[in-house]
C-alpha cells in the first residue's frame, strides 16, 4: 500500500509540475491581453477626446431683397474656429433666427456647413412675411449651435467681429 501511496504522490507531483507550467503560460497570455486592452483603451480615449473650440463670426452681412411675390432676407458671415487642436474638416450646425416684432413673426432656419482648415463661409436665407421691411424692423440672430457630432457650442464660445 505504501508503494501505491508513493506512486500516487509521485503522480500528484508530476501533475502539479505540469499544471504549474500551464499556469505560467496562461498567466503570460492574460498579461499580454491586459496590455493589449490597455493600449486599445488609450487609443480610444485619444480618439474620443473632444477639443474645446471657440468660434468667431466676422464679415457679417444682412441683405433684404424685394422679390416679386416674396421678400427675402439673406444673411452671410465668415466663420472661423479656434482652439488647441482644430480638426482639419468638420461640420457646424448654424442657426438663423429672424424676428419681425411688429408682425408677430418668428422664423428659425438651421443648416449644416462644412468647415475646412477652421474656416467656412455661411449663407442662410429666410422668407419675410411682408414687403417694405427695413433692417431696423427685423431682429436677426446668426450663430453656430453644434459642431461635429452634436458638440453643443455655448454662447460664451461665440465671438462677433465687424
Amino acid at each position: 500500500m505504501r508503494v501505491r501511496e508513493a506512486g500516487a504522490a509521485l503522480l500528484g507531483l508530476v501533475l502539479a509540475g505540469c499544471g504549474a507550467e500551464r499556469l505560467e503560460e496562461v498567466s503570460g497570455a492574460v498579461e499580454q491581453q491586459r496590455l493589449a486592452v490597455a493600449a486599445l483603451e488609450a487609443r480610444l480615449q485619444a480618439l474620443e477626446s473632444v477639443p474645446e473650440l471657440s468660434f468667431i463670426l466676422s464679415e457679417y452681412h444682412v441683405q433684404l431683397e424685394e422679390q416679386m411675390f416674396q421678400p427675402l432676407l439673406k444673411s452671410s458671415a465668415r466663420l472661423q474656429a479656434t482652439g488647441d487642436s482644430v480638426p482639419h474638416t468638420f461640420y457646424v450646425d448654424m442657426l438663423l433666427q429672424v424676428e419681425v416684432p411688429s408682425e408677430g413673426f418668428v422664423a428659425v432656419n438651421r443648416q449644416v456647413f462644412p468647415v475646412f482648415e477652421g474656416k467656412s463661409r455661411v449663407e442662410l436665407t429666410q422668407v419675410l412675411p411682408i414687403h417694405g421691411l427695413g433692417k431696423e424692423d427685423i431682429k436677426v440672430t446668426l450663430r453656430p449651435m453644434n459642431w461635429y457630432g452634436s458638440q453643443r457650442i455655448p454662447e460664451a464660445r461665440v465671438t462677433y467681429q465687424e
